[in-house]
């Protein structure tokens, strides 16, 4: 199978004076993926992330997430969601 680029908007909320990640939240193109995250911003979230991470699904290789937007006011670290 060839290479697939998936596109992925992450959420971020305030929970017992944290900010955590919530749930991924897979989109078709790379635009979607950003109208998300300032949707989430907008509808409460605290932060949001967009990003896009290539990779050969049925061999279960990915390359590594390249980000594509933030938004809201998000810890220093939060890159590390990206490698989950």
């Amino acid at each position: 199978m060839a290479n697939v680029t998936f596109f992925v908007m992450v959420p971020f909320r305030q929970s017992e004076g944290e900010v955590i990640a919530e749930a991924g939240v897979q989109c078709p193109s790379k635009h979607v993926a950003i109208a998300q995250a300032r949707g989430a911003v907008a509808r409460g979230a605290v932060g949001a992330i967009a990003f896009m991470r290539s990779g050969d699904p049925a061999l279960g290789e990915y390359g590594e997430a390249t980000l594509i937007c933030k938004e809201g006011d998000l810890p220093d670290g939060f890159e590390d969601s990206l490698a989950a």
